[in-house]
C-alpha cells in the first residue's frame, strides 16, 4: 500500500483517490494502517504546527545510517549496544497535516498492543528510594560518579479513552517538544513529549545537546533568574562533559559550545547546553552515524561512565524499558535527521497507560527528592489524563 501525492493535490491509496485535509483523514490513515498490520509514526517538531504521519507495513529492524539512510522514522530501544535493534520505518504511507487538523476526533481508533514486563516494583516507592540509596553508595565507593534509575506509573485508561484525541491534547500542551505517537507490531504503541535532542545531523552541519537537571516551572517565572543547586550544576556539567569526551573520541575538537542556560519543557524547567558543528569547515562525512553510536545511551538517561551505570541499572531497576530512554524520530527528511530521546513517555496497554521517568542521582542526591522528581515528570502525561 503506497500514499503519493498527484498534480491536483490528492492522495492515491489503494488505487482511490482522497483527499488529506481533515482528522477523519488522519483517522482513516492511522486505521488503514493498523488493521493491515502496518507500522505507524505520527510526529511534530518543536516550535512547528505541521504534523507527520508515516507507515510501513514490512519495518526492517538493524544498523542505522544516518548519512546513507533513505527517509524514513528510526525508533530504538533502551538497549540498543550494538545498534543492530533499531527499527526502520520506511514511507509507504507518507502525509503531512496542520495542527489544526488534530481537533475533533469522535471517533476511538485501534492499535498494536504490546507487553510491559517485570514492572511489579517499579513503581513502588520503597523500592526506587532503596536504589536510590544503592546507587548513592556505589558512587560513595566510586563505582561511577552518576546512574539514572527509573521507575513506572500505571494509570488505569478510562472508558472514553480515544488515543488520537489524547495525543492531539499532548501536541497542544508541549508546543517546545517533540511529540510523538508509534505503533508497532509485537512492540505496541507508545505516545510522548520529549524536550531532549539527542542528534540533528545533514550534510553541513551536526547538532547535540546535554539536558538536566529539573525543577517545576512556576507561572511567571523568569528563566533568565531560576536559582539551581549545586547538585543540579554538577549533573548537567557531567552530561556535557559526557558529550565532549565523545568528540575527544573521534579526535574532534572544532565545535561550538553555547549554554547552559534555563530552558522550559512544560511544566518544568532544566539546564540545557548545545553544541554545534559546521561540517564545511571540518571533514567529517559519517558524523552523524558516529556520534548516534557513541552518544547513545546519554548519561542523561544513563549515567556515566556509562557501562558501570548501565550494569547498575540492569541489575537494580526491576523493569524492562523497552522504548523509554530509547531514541526515535525522522532519518533524512529534506536531507535532515532529527532524532530525540524518548522521555516523557506512556506506553499504551489494553487497559492501562504505563508512564516511565527517571530521576539522576549523584553524591549529593536526596532519595525522597528523586522520587518527587519522577512524578514532576510523570505529570507532563498524567495531567492530561485528571482532565477526562
Amino acid at each position: 500500500m503506497f500514499l503519493s501525492l498527484d498534480s491536483g493535490g490528492y492522495w492515491s491509496l489503494g488505487g482511490t483517490s482522497i483527499k488529506v485535509m481533515s482528522s477523519v483523514d488522519l483517522h482513516s490513515i492511522w486505521s488503514e494502517a493498523i488493521s493491515g498490520g502496518g507500522s505507524v509514526a505520527v510526529w511534530r517538531l518543536p516550535h512547528t504546527d505541521q504534523f507527520h504521519i508515516l507507515a510501513d507495513m514490512q519495518p526492517s529492524r538493524g544498523m542505522l545510517d544516518v548519512d546513507k539512510s533513505d527517509f524514513g522514522f528510526a525508533i530504538s530501544p533502551f538497549l540498543n549496544s550494538d545498534g543492530t535493534e533499531t527499527i526502520f520505518l520506511k514511507d509507504d504511507i507518507y502525509a503531512v497535516f496542520n495542527a489544526d487538523e488534530l481537533s475533533d476526533f469522535n471517533t476511538s481508533a485501534e492499535y498494536h498492543v504490546g507487553s510491559c514486563l517485570n514492572r511489579d516494583v517499579s513503581g513502588n516507592r520503597e523500592h526506587f528510594l532503596k536504589m536510590v540509596e544503592s546507587g548513592m553508595h556505589a558512587i560513595a565507593d566510586a563505582k561511577f560518579d552518576k546512574v539514572v534509575p527509573a521507575r513506572t506509573l500505571d494509570i488505569p485508561l478510562p472508558d472514553s479513552f480515544n488515543l488520537l484525541k489524547l495525543f492531539a491534547e499532548i501536541s497542544a500542551n508541549s508546543p517546545n517538544a517533540f511529540v510523538s505517537l508509534i505503533s508497532i507490531p509485537e512492540i505496541g504503541t507508545w505516545m510522548g513529549a520529549t524536550p531532549e535532542m539527542l542528534i540533528e545531523s545533514t550534510s553541513r552541519y551536526f547538532r547535540t545537546v546535554s539536558l538536566a537537571g529539573t525543577q517545576a516551572f512556576v507561572e511567571g517565572m523568569d528563566l533568565s533568574m531560576a536559582a539551581w543547586t549545586q547538585k543540579e550544576i554538577e549533573e548537567q556539567a557531567m552530561v556535557s562533559r559526557y558529550v565532549i569526551e565523545q568528540f575527544k573520541t573521534i579526535r574532534l575538537r572544532a565545535f561550538i559550545e553555547k549554554g547552559p542556560r534555563t530552558i522550559r519543557a512544560g511544566s518544568m524547567i532544566h539546564l540545557k547546553s548545545e553544541y554545534y558543528v559546521d561540517l564545511d569547515q571540518v571533514e567529517f562525512v559519517d558524523l552523524g552515524s558516529r556520534m548516534l553510536r557513541l552518544l547513545h545511551p546519554t548519561s542523561a538517561v544513563c549515567g556515566m561512565p556509562r557501562e558501570a551505570a548501565l550494569k547498575f541499572i540492569i541489575e537494580n531497576e526491576g523493569i524492562n524499558r523497552e522504548l523509554y530512554s530509547g531514541f526515535l524520530g525522522p532519518v533524512n527528511k529534506d536531507g535532515v535527521t532529527q532524532l530525540y530521546v524518548n522521555l516523557r513517555c506512556m506506553q499504551l496497554l489494553d487497559s492501562t497507560a504505563v508512564l516511565y521517568a527517571g530521576a539522576g542521582v549523584t553524591y549529593d542526591s536526596i532519595p525522597e527528592k528523586e522520587w518527587d522528581e519522577t512524578m514532576l515528570k510523570c505529570h507532563t502525561l498524567l495531567d492530561l489524563f485528571n482532565h477526562e
